[in-house]
């Protein structure tokens, strides 16, 4: 990771990827059924856009099988907070995904329980929960090592 002024060469090509999978929900989002059996022409066949949506998921795990190598014949690896800040980041894109296809009014409306967030409503929600979590985080651990510096030890795992 990098400060926010300079963001890393991995941070800007995420960056970009972001964009192009949002425009690929944007593209893809509205298939229908009969779309999806739809047969296309693909390296030389034919096969259902169904099977090419699926491709593109199947595509991604191969080369995040691909980045583990790379990480493990480094020698690195992923710590436990980078793992569960790749499943944190996963559930992420899921709802980004969820929440990309709505229109505006869809975005807008009430749930159908009197009661239910809008969709906007929710995405408030969990954009101030996720600074707050972020912020609790860092300035507990700042707090808990402060201590732990002025007892003369280290801050103790939990």
């Amino acid at each position: 990771m990098s400060d926010a002024t300079n963001p890393s060469k991995a941070e800007q090509a995420v960056a970009v990827l972001r964009e192009e999978r949002t425009q690929t929900l944007r593209a893809l989002s509205g298939l229908t059924d009969q779309d999806l059996a739809t047969r296309i022409e693909w390296r030389g066949g034919q096969q259902p856009v169904n099977a090419r949506v699926m491709g593109l998921g199947t595509h991604m795990i191969d080369h995040q099988q691909h980045l583990l190598r790379l990480l493990f014949a480094r020698g690195r690896g992923l710590t436990a907070a980078e793992y569960l800040m790749v499943k944190n980041a996963a559930l992420l894109a899921e709802l980004e995904a969820m929440v990309l296809v709505l229109g505006d009014a869809d975005y807008t409306a009430q749930g159908p329980v009197e009661g239910d967030w809008s969709a906007e409503q929710i995405l408030e929600h969990v954009i101030r929960a996720e600074r707050n979590y972020r912020e609790r985080i860092v300035v507990g651990l700042a707090a808990a090592k402060a201590e732990a510096e002025a007892a003369g030890g280290e801050a103790k795992d939990s």
